[in-house]
């Protein structure tokens, strides 16, 4: 092999990693999605990294134990819920490290009550040895309401 071939197998190489890399990522959004359709906090927390922290408007919660409570905060008697991902964008950000933009909507059933939100999250992933965490998601929320208020325009 040449110079140039040897060149050309290395960035050949260097584009599958970050495919790959970012195949990893997007699949973590599934998971985060299907955790919070029967959600554990400590479940959510895992898909983290270890220092990972979750941006709200509420503010930024840092670490297991952190994600953890703000999951087990808001999600205490919670309604039935499901959660749909969409719109991913991904960008690969350096070796092991993908950004995700996405939209997300989110249905719930409650006894006496049906609820509709969107918004957005902003995520930085880091990939390890085939394995994607959380190390920075941030989620915007757009709107939550229930069916019957809806969702008018404003005036």
């Amino acid at each position: 092999m040449t110079t140039t071939d040897l060149a050309a197998l290395a960035a050949l190489a260097d584009r599958v990693a970050r495919l790959e890399e970012a195949e990893l990522a997007r699949n973590l959004l599934h998971a985060y999605a299907e955790v919070l359709d029967d959600p554990t906090p400590e479940a959510v927390a895992a898909l983290f990294t270890d220092d990972g922290v979750l941006s709200v408007p509420a503010g930024d919660f840092t670490g297991h134990a952190e994600v953890a409570g703000f999951y087990r905060d808001r999600l205490a008697g919670a309604s039935e819920k499901r959660h749909f991902i969409m719109n991913v964008r991904t960008r690969p950000q350096g070796p092991g490290l993908v950004e995700i933009a996405s939209y997300f909507v989110f249905t719930a059933r409650e006894p006496d009550a049906s609820g509709l939100g969107w918004g957005t999250y902003l995520d930085l992933v880091a990939v390890s040895d085939g394995v994607a965490r959380f190390r920075h998601k941030t989620i915007t929320p757009h709107l939550a309401t229930d069916l019957t208020a809806g969702w008018p325009a404003a005036p």
